[in-house]
Formats: structure tokens, C-alpha cells, sequence
């Protein structure tokens, strides 16, 4: 991960010059592994997020708004009591890793002054925040660890709280180059540089270890023993650099982003030469970077649990769908040799006068083909009532076609339908944007029974002004799409969406202005971004006025019909305010 010891050493850098000396006014706890606390100082208010989430786990400056529970958590109430009204006075970074300390100077309920301190362990799924008293002994913890669960470390109220297990390193802070240089002697000649590295000393990350092996001029794969003295001499150099920079904060906070989309791929402390495939962006402090980098992360994975369920039930209806239409397909063959018993009918009365009775078959000559062919009769029957019974055939399996084409309509329509929903339940990011799916879903007879209590809040389409002052909106689900195209959009609005794909309906706001074509480009590549072939290299992308445009009667919502249209191909962007 991006946030390793390197970077937590930066983060507490900043956090030590922005919020020592803060007052913890407000603690909230919005999730079940996070914390917020509201502090005040006397230049400004601040919020600091402690996570604990096994995926995104960090502590940072946060400038996002969080929704908190109508009833706080057991471990809410718990810091509220400890330390409320307290002072941060310190805040320090363990062993060069990622477990931070921050002591709190608070008062007991004696009113007694006290030492607090939170621990924030970033560890993934070992992620925890635990409070202790001055002694270190552990008073709660986000997430209590039994001896039932782990032998090898508990953390519960009333234990002395003991570090992480970390791994039989060096801290490089604290390590000389006769130190490395002996290190890499005695080590397994056989093992990777990069292993090696990361084996080696605290807080390095992967990330940063294919960065130190670019600098030295060789692969992480080459194994030490392959080094010549000119490489070992520059790997200790590299580090020792690296040592040099952290002892002066010498930091520069990058995020790194993919050339094409606009994507946060990564972030570090400082510039990494070796991503030369990513755009480099500096920003003045770490904090923002994790804030804005999680922020989308975290969202996310929050909304893609959220709506698992959902998802799954729209997965769900597509596979029965897609089981359906292949069944009318095959029934649909079927029907169609009904021509061949219209034939035989025909043929029967044309031949009466060759038919004896109880024959079993007649043997005729079809003109339309120049070729004679069999045709069984029932010996029951005369020749009349043989032919009447091919026509009954051939009228029943001309019923059932009209019957076949119009399910195949209604379950291919179904088919887009859904697949529409469940790439706007794939992209949704506002659990407002859930709720309404949901209502849509339950309106159009999909789900048996409304979850919704109470009428959900409506979610707004997204906006964006062009440099030109064109506004540009973009549906986030169906509803949206339907309210864009159908109520906001004029007649001389230009409509856009990707080809023959699901996506979002986005509008362009001409007040009756000519679009020039780089708005026109610009709105293109944002419908090729919300669309599901954001990941191809160029998109085809329809557009056309919204006077071109009609909804079907009963047809469900996002559809709609055009006869006039224009195309073009583009790569898919993301707006930059997102």
C-alpha cells in the first residue's frame, strides 16, 4: 500500500505543526471502524478521521461530510467520557511503521488531570484504534482481539497494550551505511533486491522499493547476489538519500495520475521516477492527498457493499432474462416451419383425388420446388379433414410467432432495462441514488415489494460548466436520464450517449447558441466515460437535438427512440471536479 511508514512519517510532520495544542470539542463515530474529531484551536477548526476500515485504513485531516448515527456507538460514548475538553500535546510515529500515537492531556472524573492515548494501528484488516491510560493500559478498542481469536496478541479493556509483532527489521533512520552494506553480505545471495529491501527495514513499502531499486540502476528481481560493488554502492547511497531527505522533511506530496482517465492511481511523500507511465501532480500537503484519494476509494467500497444485495438481484433478473430469450428463440424456430404445414394442406387438397381411404401417406409433387415430398395422413381421417388438420398447424403456429416476437420484444427490451440499472447501480456513489433505483425498480414490477418507508430524497444529475459557460448535465440512473432528456432539455438541447452500450443520458445546454465542437468533444468523452465501455480506447458515441427524441408509450425508463442522429469517436474522460 501507498501509506507506508514513509508517508505516516510525513503525515505526522503535518499533523504535529496543524493540530498540537488542539481542543477535542465533538467525537462522532459515522462508521463502525472510523472516528471523527472535531477539533478547535485558536486559529481554526479542524476534523481529524481516524479509520480503522480493513480496506482503507488511515488518519488524516478530512474536509468531508460524514452522516452520523442517530444513537452513538458504545465506543463513541466511551472517548466522549475520556476525552472531551482534552489537548492534544503530542503526536508520534512508532518504530518508523504505520501505528500512530497521539496523547491526549485530559481530566478524569475527579477532575483530575490525565494522560490519554490513542493508538491508530494501519495495519489492513489488522487495522485498530485503541485508547490507553498513561500506563499504557488498554482502557477500549474499535475492535476487540480475543485470545480466541489471535494467540499471539490480544487487545481488551485492562491489558497492557503491547505493539504490533513487526518483523525482525532495521529502522533506516537510525541505520549507517557499514550497517546496510553488512546487511547485504550476510543475506540470502539468492534473494531478490526487491525482497531484500523490504525484509529489511521498517515503513518500506513495494511501491517504494521498486522506486530505491530504480534509482540504483537495477531490477528488484536481480538477486544480491548479482550485485557488483559499483551497485551495492549506489543501493546504499539511494538509501542513505532517503534517510538524508526524511531527517530534513524534505517532503513533496505527489498523486499520480492515469494519463488517459484522470484516475488517482497512487500518491507518495515524495516524486517517484519509475511511474514515467503516470502524470505527476504536487500538492502543498499529504492530508489533502489522503483525503481526496479516500475519499472516492472509501465510497466506493462503502456503496458497493451497500447495494450488494441489490446488485445481486439485478444479476439475478438478467440471468433469468437471458435464459428466457434463449428459450423464445429456439420456440420461435419451431414456429417458423409453419409454411411447411400450410404446404401439406394445400398439397392434400390438390391430391384428394389420389387419397384412398385409410392411407397413411401421400407422396406429391411440389411445383414451387420441382421436387415430390412425403406427407403423412392420418388413415382416420378423409382427405378433407387431413388437409383441415394442417391448416389448424399452421394458424396455431402462426398464433404462437406473433405471441414469440412480442415476449422476444418485451425480453430483449427487459434485457437493456436491466442492464442499465445495474451499471447505475455499478456507478453510484449517493445511497440517494440507491434509493431511487430501488422505487424505479419496485414501479416497473421487478421487485415484489417497496424497501423504501418513506418517499427516498432526490439525488441530483451531475453538473458541469464548460469554459465557454455551457452547462453539461449527466444522468445518474434512470430517473435522472428521463428527467434530463423529457423535462429539463429544450428542443434545440443537444442529447448524447454512448452507442448501443448502457450509460448515463447527457444533455448540453445550448440557449439556443451554437455548441462549438469542443464542447461538443468534451461532453462526448464524459458520455464515453459514464458508459460501460469506459475502459476502450475510443468510444462511438450518438448525439442528436432533444427535438429528435420520443419515448415509446409504456416503454420503461432511460429508453428512448431517435431517427436522426449523428456520431462520433472518443476517448472516454472523466470531469475533473469528480
Amino acid at each position: 500500500m501507498s501509506l507506508d511508514g514513509f508517508v505516516v512519517r510525513n503525515l505526522v510532520f503535518e499533523l504535529n505543526n496543524t493540530i498540537t495544542e488542539s481542543k477535542i470539542d465533538k467525537i462522532y463515530q459515522p462508521e463502525k471502524d472510523e472516528i471523527i474529531l472535531n477539533l478547535r484551536s485558536s486559529s481554526k477548526n479542524l476534523q481529524l478521521l481516524l479509520s480503522a476500515n480493513s480496506t482503507y485504513p488511515r488518519i488524516n485531516i478530512t474536509t468531508n461530510k460524514y452522516m452520523n448515527p442517530a444513537s452513538p456507538p458504545a465506543f463513541c460514548m466511551f472517548l466522549r467520557k475520556h476525552l472531551s475538553g482534552g489537548i492534544i500535546r503530542k503526536i508520534e510515529q512508532i518504530n518508523m511503521d504505520r501505528v500512530i500515537m497521539i496523547e491526549v492531556a485530559s481530566k478524569n472524573e475527579l477532575k483530575s488531570d490525565t494522560i490519554r492515548r490513542i493508538f491508530v494501528e494501519i495495519m489492513g484488516k489488522h487495522s485498530n484504534i485503541i485508547l490507553t491510560d498513561e500506563k499504557n493500559v488498554v482502557l477500549e478498542c474499535i475492535k476487540r482481539i480475543s485470545l480466541s481469536v489471535s494467540s499471539k496478541r490480544q487487545l481488551y479493556p485492562g491489558i497492557k497494550y503491547r505493539m504490533p509483532n513487526f518483523d525482525k527489521k532495521y529502522n533506516l533512520m537510525r541505520t549507517e551505511a557499514g550497517h546496510i552494506r553488512f546487511l547485504l553480505q550476510n543475506a540470502n545471495q539468492g534473494l531478490r533486491t526487491g525482497k531484500f529491501i523490504l525484509g529489511s527495514f521498517y515503513g518500506i513499502s513495494p511501491l517504494l522499493s521498486r522506486e530505491i531499486c530504480f534509482l540504483s540502476g537495477m531490477d528488484e528481481s536481480d538477486p544480491i547476489g548479482s550485485l557488483k560493488e559499483m551497485e551495492v554502492a549506489k543501493l546504499i547511497d539511494t538509501l542513505l538519500a532517503m534517510k538524508t531527505a526524511m531527517s530534513k522533511a524534505s517532503y513533496n506530496p505527489i498523486v499520480f495520475v492515469d494519463r488517459k482517465s484522470n484516475e488517482f492511481i497512487d500518491f507518495y511523500c515524495f516524486d517517484l521516477k519509475h511511474l514515467l507511465y503516470l502524470n505527476h501532480i504536487s500538492y502543498q500537503s499529504i492530508n489533502e492527498i489522503l483525503d481526496l484519494f479516500y475519499r472516492e476509494k472509501s465510497k466506493f467500497v462503502s456503496y458497493k457493499q451497500k447495494t450488494a444485495e441489490l446488485r445481486k438481484k439485478v444479476s439475478s433478473l438478467i440471468d433469468k432474462y437471458e435464459k428466457k430469450l434463449g428459450y423464445l428463440k429456439v420456440e420461435l424456430i419451431n414456429a417458423q416451419v409453419r409454411d411447411n404445414y400450410k404446404l401439406y394442406g394445400d398439397l392434400v387438397l390438390a391430391n384428394m383425388h389420389k387419397i384412398s381411404a385409410k392411407d397413411t401417406e401421400l407422396t406429391a409433387f411440389d411445383y414451387s420446388t420441382n421436387k415430390e415430398i412425403r406427407i403423412e395422413l392420418d388413415p382416420s381421417l378423409n382427405a378433407s379433414k387431413n388437409a383441415q388438420k394442417y391448416y389448424k398447424k399452421y394458424n396455431k403456429l402462426k398464433s404462437a410467432e406473433k405471441n414469440l416476437m412480442e415476449q422476444l420484444t418485451i425480453t430483449q427490451d427487459g434485457l437493456v432495462y436491466l442492464g442499465n440499472v445495474l451499471f447505475a447501480l455499478e456507478e453510484a456513489t449517493e445511497l440517494t441514488v440507491v434509493d431511487e433505483i430501488k422505487e424505479e425498480l419496485f414501479k416497473s414490477g421487478y421487485i415484489k415489494k417497496s424497501t423504501q418507508k418513506k418517499k427516498p430524497e432526490k439525488s441530483k444529475p451531475l453538473q458541469i460548466v464548460t469554459k465557454d459557460g455551457f452547462e453539461i448535465y449527466i444522468g445518474k440512473n434512470n430517473e435522472q436520464n428521463d428527467f434530463l432528456t423529457f423535462v429539463l432539455a429544450t428542443k434545440n438541447d443537444i442529447w448524447l450517449h454512448a452507442k448501443n452500450v448502457p450509460g448515463s443520458h447527457v444533455i448540453i445546454r445550448s440557449d439556443n447558441r451554437e455548441v462549438p465542437i469542443a464542447v461538443l468533444e468534451e461532453a462526448a468523452s464524459y458520455a464515453a466515460y459514464f458508459s460501460r465501455n469506459r475502459g476502450a480506447e475510443k468510444v462511438e458515441v450518438d448525439y442528436t437535438l432533444r427535438q429528435h427524441l420520443k419515448k415509446p408509450k409504456n416503454a420503461k425508463p432511460g429508453f428512448v427512440i431517435f431517427n436522426e442522429n449523428f456520431s462520433l469517436l472518443i476517448t472516454p474522460k472523466k470531469p475533473e471536479l469528480i
